[in-house]
This record gives C-alpha cells, sequence and structure tokens, in this order.
C-alpha cells in the first residue's frame, strides 16, 4: 500500500489512481490548519515602573478593583470550580458521538508581590489542579496519539501539574527597569498574547502565556515630554524561552524561541502601541514524521493596538478600541504533496475593534465587538493563511469553545482509514480547532449591569460566518482536496449561526478580603448554513436543532 510519508512525490505516479488521489487529498486537506498554529508568538512589554496597583472607582458595571493589601507586598490567589451539562451532540455518518454531556473543572493560582527595596522586587505565582477534574471525557482528535487541545479533554492528567506562571525579579534603574525569569505576557485585546488572568464577558480563560525571558523597557521622554501621554511612552525589548501558550509547551519537548520589540503609550484610557515578535520553534518528536525529523516554524508578527476614549457626561465615556495583527513566516508542519519539500509559507491576518459606553450612575456597559480570523480557500497550495486567536479570548461559550473543536477533531480522527491514507501525515493534531476564533467574521454585542454592588448580570448575543469555506479534514479528503465542511457542502460560506450568552453572579466579602463568587451561564447556539448536511444537528421536520451549554460557577478570591 502506498506510503504517502516515505514517498510522497508517489502520489502522482502510484498504480491506484483512486487511492492515490484520496490519499493526496487528504493530506492536502491538512496543510493549511498544520500552519495556522504554528504563528502565534505571544509577548507584551515588561512594565516602566512596578508601582503596586490602586484601587481605583468602577467603570460602568465593573467591580471596584481590589486593593493591594500593602504598597511593599501583597497576595493574590483563586480556586474555581466550573461543572458543565452540554446538549449531546452526534456528527457525521458513524454517527459517532461528539461531546461529554456532564464534567467539571477546577483551577487553582496563588500569587505574590514583594518590593524589597524601592530598586527590587520579586513576584511568584503557581498555578495547580487545572483541568478536567471529575465526570465524562472525550477522547475526539487522538487517533493519531497526539492531544490536539491545550488542555486535555480526554482524562483529568492536567490536575498532576504545578507550573510556575510567575517568577520573577524585577530590577529598577536610572535608565529603566529590568525582568529576568517566568512571566505571563498579554498585549492589546488579548486576541494574540493573553496572560490567562483576564475577565472574559463568558467562560473563563484557562492558561495564558508564560515565557522565562529576560526583558528591558525604559520611558525616555519621562522627564522632558510636557503632555502625560508621552511621558509614559515605554520602549521595550525582550526575549527567551516559551515555556507554555497554545502552540508550545516546553513540559511536552517544544523549543520555542521568542524575541519582541515595541513602543507603547497609555494614559487615562487612552493608549497606543505596536509590537514586533519574531518566533523560532522545533516541535515535539512526533512517530509519524520520517526521519525522526521534528517541524520547524518561523514566524514574525507586527501587531498594532489602539484606544481612544470619550467623555460624554461626567458620568459616562465612549471607548474605541482595535488591534491588528499580520503574521508571515514558514513552516515545515504541513506535509501534503505540495508542502512535504520545502514546507508552507505563512501570511495571515486578524483583527478586532470595539465600542464600549460605561454609565457609571446606572452601573451598566454596553460593548460591541467585532472580529476577523482569516481563513483559506486553498489548503493543496503552500501558503498557510488561517489566523488563530489565542483559546483565552473568549468569544460566547457554546461555537468556539466547544463545537467547532469537536467538529474538526472528529474530521481528523476519520483520516485514521487505511482506505483513505496509507499513513496518516505527520503533524494532525494542528488541524483541530483548539478552542479559538478562526476563519471567521464575528459581531458579538454584550450588555453587562451591576443593580447592587454583589450581583453582576451579563447577557450576550453572537452571529458569526466563516471568512473563507468551511473546511472539514476528512470531508475535503475524500473530495479531492477540494474544500469540504462538516456536512459534505463546498464551497460553504453560510453562517455559522447566532448564539445567545447570559451570565448573573454574587460576590460574598468574607473577613481577611475574601469573596467568594457563585452564579451560573449559559448559552445557546442556533446552527447556521455552515452546518448543512451535519445529521446530528438536522430536524427530521426540517431547521436545525440548538446547541447549549450551561455551567455552574464557583470561585474562592483573595
Amino acid at each position: 500500500m502506498l506510503d504517502v510519508l516515505s514517498h510522497p512525490r508517489e502520489c502522482c505516479v502510484a498504480p491506484n489512481p483512486r487511492l492515490v488521489a484520496r490519499s493526496c487529498a487528504a493530506a492536502a486537506a491538512l496543510t493549511t490548519a498544520l500552519s495556522a498554529r504554528a504563528a502565534e508568538p505571544r509577548s507584551s512589554a515588561p512594565p516602566a515602573s512596578a508601582a503596586p496597583p490602586s484601587a481605583e472607582a468602577p467603570s460602568g458595571a465593573d467591580a471596584a478593583p481590589r486593593a493591594p493589601r500593602d504598597d511593599a507586598w501583597d497576595a493574590w490567589g483563586e480556586a474555581r470550580a466550573r461543572y458543565l451539562v452540554m446538549s449531546q451532540v452526534v456528527e457525521d455518518d458513524a454517527g459517532s458521538p461528539l461531546a461529554p454531556e456532564r464534567w467539571a473543572m477546577s483551577r487553582l493560582v496563588a500569587g505574590t508581590r514583594v518590593e524589597v527595596t524601592e530598586s527590587l522586587g520579586l513576584d511568584l505565582e503557581l498555578e495547580a489542579l487545572s483541568g478536567r477534574a471529575a465526570g465524562d471525557t472525550t477522547a475526539l482528535g487522538t487517533s493519531f496519539g497526539e492531544r490536539p487541545f491545550p488542555m486535555a479533554r480526554d482524562d483529568a492528567g492536567d490536575l498532576e501539574r504545578v507550573l510556575p506562571r510567575k517568577a520573577v525579579v524585577r530590577l529598577r534603574t536610572g535608565i529603566g527597569q529590568f525582568s529576568l525569569g517566568a512571566q505571563t505576557l498579554t498585549w492589546g485585546t488579548g486576541m494574540l498574547a493573553n496572560d490567562g488572568a483576564g475577565d472574559p464577558a463568558f467562560g473563563d480563560p484557562w492558561m495564558g502565556n508564560v515565557l522565562a525571558r529576560v526583558g528591558f523597557g525604559t520611558r525616555p521622554l519621562q522627564e522632558s515630554a510636557t503632555r502625560p501621554f508621552l511621558r509614559s511612552l515605554t520602549v521595550f525589548v525582550a526575549g527567551g524561552w516559551v515555556l507554555r501558550d497554545d502552540n508550545a509547551s516546553l513540559y511536552e519537548g517544544d523549543r520555542a524561541l521568542a524575541g519582541v520589540a515595541g513602543v507603547r503609550a497609555e494614559h487615562s484610557g487612552d493608549a497606543l502601541g505596536v509590537l514586533f515578535v519574531a518566533r523560532h520553534q522545533r516541535d515535539r518528536a512526533e512517530a509519524l514524521r520520517p526521519g525522526g525529523e521534528r517541524a520547524e516554524t518561523t514566524a514574525f508578527v507586527t501587531d498594532a493596538h489602539g484606544k481612544l476614549t470619550l467623555p460624554t457626561t461626567d458620568a459616562s465615556r465612549l471607548s474605541l478600541e482595535a488591534e491588528t495583527a499580520v503574521v508571515v513566516g514558514r513552516s515545515t508542519r504541513p506535509w501534503s504533496d505540495a508542502t512535504w519539500r520545502d514546507g508552507s509559507r505563512i501570511f495571515q491576518l486578524g483583527a478586532i475593534s470595539r465600542v464600549r459606553w460605561d454609565d457609571d450612575a446606572s452601573h451598566l456597559t454596553a460593548l460591541l465587538e467585532g472580529g476577523y480570523a482569516s481563513g483559506d480557500n486553498d489548503p493543496r497550495d503552500r501558503v498557510s493563511r488561517t489566523f488563530t486567536m489565542h483559546t483565552d479570548h473568549n468569544v460566547g461559550l457554546v461555537l468556539f469553545d466547544q463545537v467547532l473543536p469537536l467538529l474538526s477533531a472528529r474530521g481528523v480522527d476519520r483520516l485514521d482509514d487505511p482506505t483513505l491514507v496509507a499513513t496518516p501525515p505527520p503533524g494532525t493534531r494542528y488541524a483541530v480547532n483548539p478552542g479559538s476564533v478562526q476563519n471567521a467574521l464575528y459581531l458579538h454585542p454584550v450588555v453587562k449591569l451591576r443593580p447592587l454592588p454583589p450581583l453582576d448580570l451579563r447577557l450576550g448575543y453572537l452571529y458569526a460566518t466563516p471568512a473563507a469555506d468551511v473546511l472539514d479534514a476528512y470531508q475535503t479528503g475524500i473530495n479531492a482536496g477540494f474544500v469540504t465542511s462538516y456536512g459534505g457542502r463546498t464551497q460553504n460560506r453560510k453562517a455559522y449561526g447566532h448564539e445567545v450568552d447570559a451570565r448573573a453572579t454574587w460576590d460574598l466579602a468574607l473577613p481577611g478580603a475574601l469573596v467568594v463568587r457563585a452564579g451560573a451561564e449559559g448559552g445557546v447556539l442556533l446552527p447556521g448554513g455552515a452546518f448543512d448536511g451535519v445529521a446530528a444537528l438536522e430536524r427530521d421536520g426540517g431547521g436545525k436543532k440548538p446547541v447549549w451549554l450551561g455551567r455552574a460557577l464557583l470561585s474562592v478570591l483573595w
């Protein structure tokens, strides 16, 4: 039987034309997805000042910011428990169950900050018990032996890890601040670089980016500029090893180096900055890759972010925010007839824009976010165009976190068919959506209301449509490499659908600055035409079945 790994060019001359065409098409169908997640370098500026945060007045529906315990030291953390219930989804003609129905997740993060002297500071933060804690599991996407998701969905093994998020020394000098050690990183809206510590409208951050690096930041105009915005201008450089992010894990054998340089100014709600990142990565060893070679990726990112705040009244304000990232480079991850020798080029585009209105008197916030992540209409060529946002940039609860990841994982599993591919192509785990916004154009309005200080109410709507044709690896493979959707449709750019999400939480303040936060949230997805032909989502009498998810929330914060 034809081995498309050891002899990829035999795809054009082997004696079984039907099998050969299907084998080459299946391998080519992976080209776009394999490179898509290779170009996600993350970084942000080291702070120019290590002054502790202050407890400012809340804005709109936001809760009052947490006050530090002392100017010289602080301690913080969160113990989180979640219980999830999801409607059962069965996909494809084989009747394969996609989604677990009930499961629990947990996360523990604890950190401290100590200002040893006016010039020397230390930060330490650890993460433990993070991942799937109990309940149903799914092995989707693991047919080729590699887990495709940053957090495992097939067992509770992630709970055994205790990982550093911060272990950094900060040294302030007359020319700027140096930092050395493990650091969490974020930039702009968090769509590309996310520290995993934010408060998305729905869902939770679970991981974040952690690098072991050395960095330097300085404010060259702090003493000479007359305008506060210019005095805040920070120039920064940094470089080091990636410990963990969406795309690499040092603990699993990946080796990634990332360097960053940029400039940013921020004052009174206004911000403007540009980030330049260079990253080189050697993936972990993979049994399917011939010759024992490791896939390598080199990527360059230019990411611009800006924010403008306009007061409308004494108690309300309007803010405009935007971020755009362009990713270029090369990768040997994809393995197809077009890429097996020289790899593929990377050219990807992602963007986010936000309009936000805050009214302090009514404790109301209205937010409209629009996002774009490029897709790829030709997986058979040598260019990867699919942009992948960070998994901790949450957009809704159901579509991007659950449905698309599980459908794409099932498509990859179905490639493990000897009548389709003699030997599966390497790197198949990168063809699975990891739980991110990719190949999408979306609108996401959210309204937040805090009628009482402890009560937080949120309501959101999501409309999403593909940026390029929807690709399922298996369906595309059996259709000679022409982009084919989960339901077997070609040239399908119909909408992913409509999603409605709601959330309610209550904060109970306890002695010792402890807060117990309890509540629930849920989402309902009304699938659109992008899922035409997916039998599990079709009603017998016409139309599509909704997919829903409910989450019970409990956290202890300090």
